[in-house]
Order: C-alpha cells, then sequence, then structure tokens
C-alpha cells in the first residue's frame, strides 16, 4: 500500500512541476489518475494507476487510450464438487495490465465515456475454503491457495465524468466508470465500478 501510495504521489507530482517548464510528458500522456475499485454485487476493493492519453480534448469527440494497472479480488467460479472434496468462499486476487481504448464525448467541463478495455493478467491468487470428507469419518476443512492468472481479458466500460479547471495549464479529473472483465483462460468474469480522481493536462 506504501508503494502504491508513493508511486501515484511521484507521477501525480512530476507533471505538476512539469507544467512549470515545457510539459515534457504532455505529448506522450495527458491523463494521470489513481482510482478505488469495488466489485459490482460483491464486497471488496482494489486500486489502479493509469496514464492516459485523450486526443483532441478541446473538440466534442475526443479518443482516450493508455496505460492502466488494476489490482482487483473478485470472487470466482467454485469448481464442481468432488467425490470427496468440495469448494467454497472462491476468491481471486490478481494484477491486471489495461489498454483502454475510449470514445469521450464532452459538454463544456462535463464528459461521458464509451468503449473497452484489453487487458493481460500480471499476477494473481487464488484462494478457497476446501471441504474434504471420507467415508464414516468428520469432514474436515482447509483453505487452499494457489498462483493464478486470469491471461488475455477484454471487456466494456462505460463512464462519466468533469475536468475541473484547477489554472490555465492543469485541470482536476473526476471520472466514476463501470465495467465488465471477461477472462478466457478460466472463463472467468468480474463486474466492477471505479472512482478515478487525477489531474488532466492542457
Amino acid at each position: 500500500m506504501r508503494f502504491l501510495l508513493f508511486i501515484s504521489l511521484f507521477f501525480f507530482l512530476d507533471p505538476v512541476s512539469a507544467q512549470e517548464e515545457k510539459q515534457p510528458l504532455k505529448d506522450l500522456f495527458n491523463e494521470y489518475y489513481v482510482s478505488v475499485n469495488h466489485g459490482i454485487g460483491k464486497g471488496f476493493f482494489g486500486g489502479g494507476l493509469g496514464f492516459n492519453h485523450v486526443f483532441h480534448p478541446e473538440k466534442i469527440v475526443s479518443i482516450r487510450t493508455g496505460l492502466d494497472l488494476q489490482y482487483f479480488q473478485a470472487w470466482g467460479n467454485p469448481v464442481q464438487p468432488a467425490h470427496y472434496s468440495s469448494e467454497r468462499d472462491v476468491r481471486c486476487l490478481y494484477v491486471n495490465f489495461d489498454i483502454p481504448v475510449v470514445v469521450r464525448i464532452n459538454f463544456h467541463w462535463a464528459f461521458i465515456e464509451l468503449g473497452a478495455n484489453f487487458g493481460v493478467g500480471l499476477a494473481g491468487q487464488r484462494s478457497a475454503t476446501v471441504t474434504t470428507s471420507y467415508d464414516y469419518q468428520p469432514s474436515v476443512e482447509s483453505t487452499k491457495k494457489e498462483s493464478w492468472n486470469p491471461g488475455f481479458s477484454v471487456g466494456p466500460v462505460l463512464g462519466i465524468g468533469a475536468r475541473i479547471p484547477l489554472n490555465d495549464k492543469l485541470e482536476l479529473l473526476v471520472r466514476p466508470d463501470v465495467g465488465a472483465s471477461l477472462a478466457f483462460r478460466y472463463e472467468f468474469m468480474n463486474f466492477y465500478g471505479r472512482l478515478c480522481i487525477g489531474i488532466h493536462l492542457k
């Protein structure tokens, strides 16, 4: 958590200091954000970092893409019970590297977005409570943990937001969105909502 906070502060402060000179990163990324992620219908939280570029932000229709690093905790689909054992409380924790491709429609300082995220899993863990039973013996419960990677994923994203002017070169970015992530390796789907807070370089 301290590492995530340090990285987010570094990338937020770097563009702010750069704006006093020539904003060398603006041509590469002109939006930076951190997010709080929450699974829809599930009681968990995650987080994320984003470094995006918005093409033609001054026009009515813009395109946003870039690099996002997202951390999720999600409930997976339990394996069908075997003859002597069954799983419950299956939880998947993973870090995803995403590339968003999103259309943004601007209305002065507000906007709506519609697009998709294309991602690949970097690392993860799967845990479950396993109940094992044998003939004529009491059941035994244990916790099972193993490495887990959702692999390649794709999913839609829909959001609204605002760019609030702070000065002539910097805007505060507020963007809540909802989305879904479908991973093909394990036929795994995650529905989530995010609150993204960041800056936009004008």
